[in-house]
């Protein structure tokens, strides 16, 4: 048990971020107790009796619960005594991505209400395995980054930092911050920290509170160095670069077997080169097997085992298909065109290890309750968390790069038009840009229901540039009637 005046739960929080910490995590204020659980380092899962952290109230709250519907959930409650998301889940009231995002502001909420407390206790119960529930979709970072700037004076920060504000910082190599977003501190603190000025002396010409709560969470995450004394901006520069990791390309060329320095084109390949392209062809197609098949199979045929294989023989499946079937060894071989079917297919694999591996789940699966929920929710998390990297990479016009984050949610949750306009956006901005694809991806936004003005107008400007006139008007004109002042 520990002291919220001693440990101030901001500084709790982003410890537990940085340490990757599984378990419980309890805070206790009065009489008002709320549970947290967590996963590598960020909370999945909160149990508090706050009326406005129930999950029916938010889900209500945001048009996703109707009233007819939170009454039967708010009955099975109450008659089978389960939580309200197991109610609402074995009910089918709400869309799997709407549970999902209400749990995400359930859980900001819950730690909203509480982060700014100064007194109560904290209790840590740390697990080596923990449910499986999904991650959530919110920044843990950010919340914590908003509370900080928000609740803490300035001279607050600097008795955080002890010793660290009288150091001169430099930010550590290739450290990114996107909790930050945009943000003045991004602007401004980001590019002063060279080693060239004090901590208290930075933070005072800065002068305001942002600033100083991101360079402590900086700080709390051990994301910058400290120095006892200034570097002039050259040895700054030339200290990052020694640092920064140095990337050794060698170019070999393969020596003929008569010792020259390159074989001709016509000469015949060395039986271990022809050997590796053959298993590189047949994992290939073991690879593309297994994708097409995968909703058809059983866990068991996934892992390639008996049905009454023990837990032993499941771990050993496993390792076995991850040597092999690991999507970054298939990177590794030449097979990088398979990466997006392999990351489903290894998907796949590891979750017939965690449901085969755990005796009630294994249970379940076998009586036919096959744990689509729980899959679903994953798919859904990781996709949510896919596309909200890749929005912000897309927002800042890095086109190419919010690529393959956006290609990803629309792999795992297809049925998503937010994610399908998004990618067809980026595919259209990138360099060269697939303006064919992006617009494949924009119709099928719009043939599930997805309206939203900006994407609309995006969709039409896709449509003229590959001739599709009459559609594009069409589009432009409802972007229009939704908002007269809409760009793209």
């Amino acid at each position: 048990m520990g002291s919220l005046f001693e440990t101030p739960l901001p500084r709790l929080l982003v410890g537990l971020h940085r340490d990757a910490f599984s378990g419980l995590l309890t805070l206790r204020r009065g009489t008002l107790v709320k549970r947290f659980e967590w996963r590598g380092g960020a909370p999945v899962g909160v149990s508090s009796r706050l009326p406005a952290e129930r999950l029916c109230e938010i889900l209500a709250a945001t048009g996703a619960l109707e009233r007819e519907a939170r009454a039967r959930a708010e009955q099975a409650v109450g008659a089978r005594g389960c939580t309200e998301l197991q109610a609402l889940a074995s009910l089918g009231l709400v869309a799997p991505r709407a549970l999902l995002l209400a749990l995400a502001e359930q859980l900001r909420r819950s730690l909203a209400e509480c982060i700014t407390w100064r007194d109560g206790e904290f209790r840590l119960e740390p697990q080596q395995a923990v449910s499986a529930a999904p991650s959530m979709p919110f920044d843990l970072l950010a919340l914590v980054y908003e509370a900080v700037a928000t609740t803490w004076q300035p001279h607050e920060v600097l008795v955080a930092l002890g010793s660290h504000a009288l150091s001169f910082a430099t930010l550590v190599p290739g450290f990114r911050a996107p909790w930050l977003g945009q943000s003045d501190p991004h602007q401004h603190l980001l590019p002063r920290l060279d080693g060239s000025s004090a901590t208290f002396a930075l933070l005072g010409e800065l002068g305001d509170a942002r600033s100083a709560a991101a360079f402590w969470i900086l700080d709390a995450l051990g994301a910058l160095v400290h120095r006892a004394s200034a570097a002039p901006a050259a040895a700054a520069q030339r200290t990052r670069a020694e640092e920064a990791p140095t990337i050794e390309i060698v170019v070999r060329r393969e020596a003929s077997a008569s010792g020259g320095a390159a074989r001709p084109a016509a000469q015949a390949r060395a039986p271990a080169e022809v050997a590796r392209d053959a298993a590189a062809k047949a994992l290939r197609r073991e690879v593309l097997g297994l994708h097409e098949q995968l909703r058809s199979r059983t866990l068991w045929e996934v892992l390639g085992v008996g049905r009454h294989a023990d837990a032993s023989e499941i771990r050993r499946a496993y390792l076995r298909a991850a040597k092999r079937l690991h999507p970054d060894r298939l990177v590794q071989i030449g097979l990088a065109d398979l990466k997006t079917a392999a990351n489903e297919v290894f998907a796949e694999i590891a979750r017939a290890h965690e449901v085969l591996s755990d005796p009630e789940r294994r249970r379940h699966y076998e009586e036919n309750l096959v744990d689509e929920s729980a899959a679903d929710a994953e798919r859904i998390a990781e996709a949510e968390a896919a596309f909200r990297r890749g929005d912000v990479l897309l927002r800042a016009g890095n086109f190419r790069g919010a690529l393959e984050l956006l290609e990803r949610a629309v792999t795992l949750w297809p049925d998503e038009g937010e994610y399908q306009a998004a990618l067809a956006w980026a595919l259209h901005r990138k360099a060269p840009p697939e303006s064919t694809r992006a617009w494949e991806h924009f119709q099928r936004a719009f043939a599930l229901g997805f309206e939203q003005a900006q994407w609309l107008l995006r969709g039409s400007l896709v449509g003229r540039d590959l001739g599709h006139d009459v559609r594009a008007a069409e589009l432009a004109a409802r972007a229009r009637s939704l908002d007269p002042d809409v760009r793209a």
